[in-house]
């Protein structure tokens, strides 16, 4: 069952969600005495509906790998139901109630900041677990003990482009983002890494829905920025980058931005055009940059299982996110009680596509590297290629909130 099976509510899907069971995986001939169901959350409409296909597929293939193929555990059988949360928190909150009421014992997978807040405190009122999608938001960071994510949050991520913009000598730092609470948490965040990089923030913050930003560019180069981090995800990134090139932003200040998702490669080179090699690009992970045996046995993972969403950091996190549900199930057992799969999670060390990644155990951070890239064109299409690496260690932020 794949995306296919994406619905918010009936008795088939209730039906389906049953955790305790006696069945036969068709695949091995072994018999699972005893089912677990993740029930993964993630917006395949909306403002980033390339997110919801890409984490799902990664947590598909990182189970594929980490059960060899059978999608059991020991005796437990492990299945996936999916959601979609349309990037909208009513949304995230009735599919997760969902979800719970019908006996699940983890969500997966939620990417907007709007949905992961709510869905996780849902989770902890729940004794339920959460393990959470491309999100960025910090919010979520020490929230509780069953409380986790699978990508790198927004100060670490934040303190890779204020390295970048302090070699680069910048004194100024201007922030365009969507003003929700991703964009006003990282303004945040940068305000906070500022300081000690001898580096003044300022933000210019537009609607999720902008299409037209002449105006909220006018407005930050006015300010005569050194550098521009542009924090804005999903829809919108190459009409903005446009206007920067029209207005002659490359040639004011230094840009740096979070990558392009893998789908907006081409319209982000061609908005660019000329000044596609003056943008610094940092992220988490670009499709084929890494070279090591995570990366291999996720890219064999996915084309054993036919999926085809157009591999970026959502695939990695994703990947992250099963071999965590695969290890708690190992060492907690299927009831997943909260505390015993934090005893399990909590420093365990995952190996990915983008290297080690611990769980650190005070707050559940991903502690691992950020990659800048610069975008080429190979084969008659673009890609990013890996140009530096922010060490873990050296883009790490402090513990702000401990696990109560």
């Amino acid at each position: 069952m794949r995306r296919n099976s994406i619905a918010t509510s009936g008795l088939l899907a209730l039906t389906l969600l049953a955790l305790v069971s006696c069945s036969v995986d068709e695949g091995t001939g072994t018999t699972a005495t005893e089912t677990v169901t993740v029930g993964i959350i993630g917006s395949y409409t909306g403002p980033i509906s390339n997110f919801g296909p890409a984490w799902e597929d990664g947590f598909r293939a990182g189970l594929d790998v980490a059960t060899k193929g059978t999608n059991q555990v020991g005796d437990v059988k492990v299945e996936i139901q999916v959601r979609n949360d349309n990037s909208d928190p009513t949304t995230g909150l009735s599919v997760a109630k969902e979800l719970l009421g019908a006996g699940v014992r983890i969500l997966a997978g939620p990417a907007s900041s709007a949905v992961v807040v709510p869905v996780a405190q849902l989770a902890i009122d729940n004794d339920a677990i959460l393990i959470a999608g491309p999100t960025g938001s910090s919010d979520i960071d020490g929230m509780g003990a069953g409380i986790y994510r699978t990508s790198p949050t927004t100060p670490q991520l934040n303190t890779a482009v204020m390295q970048a913009a302090a070699a680069r000598g910048a004194k100024t730092l201007m922030y365009i983002g969507q003003d929700y609470a991703y964009g006003k948490a990282a303004v945040a965040s940068l305000e906070q890494i500022g300081p000690d990089k001898g580096i003044k923030v300022d933000n210019v913050l537009l609607p999720v829905g902008t299409k037209d930003f002449t105006a909220g560019v006018a407005t930050a180069l006015a300010a005569n920025p050194d550098a521009i981090f542009v924090g804005w995800a999903g829809e919108g990134l190459p009409q903005l980058f446009k206007a920067l090139a029209d207005q002659g932003a490359f040639d004011k200040s230094h840009i740096i931005t979070i990558g392009p998702g893998r789908p907006q490669f081409e319209s982000y080179a061609a908005a660019l055009g000329d000044s596609l090699d003056k943008a610094e690009l940092i992220t988490y992970y670009a499709q084929d940059t890494m070279g090591n045996e995570g990366e291999k046995a996720m890219n064999e993972a996915l084309k054993r299982l036919g999926l085809k969403a157009p591999i970026d950091h959502q695939q990695v996190e994703g990947y992250l996110g099963a071999l965590m549900v695969v290890k708690a199930i190992e060492q907690a057992g299927p009831s997943l009680k909260v505390d015993a799969v934090h005893k399990a999670l909590a420093g365990a060390k995952f190996e990915t596509p983008v290297g080690s990644v611990t769980i650190r155990p005070e707050d559940h951070i991903c502690v691992q590297p950020i990659f800048g890239y610069a975008m080429e064109k190979v084969d008659g299409e673009h890609r990013l290629k890996v140009i530096k690496t922010y060490a873990a260690a050296d883009v790490l932020s402090p513990v702000a909130r401990t696990i109560p």
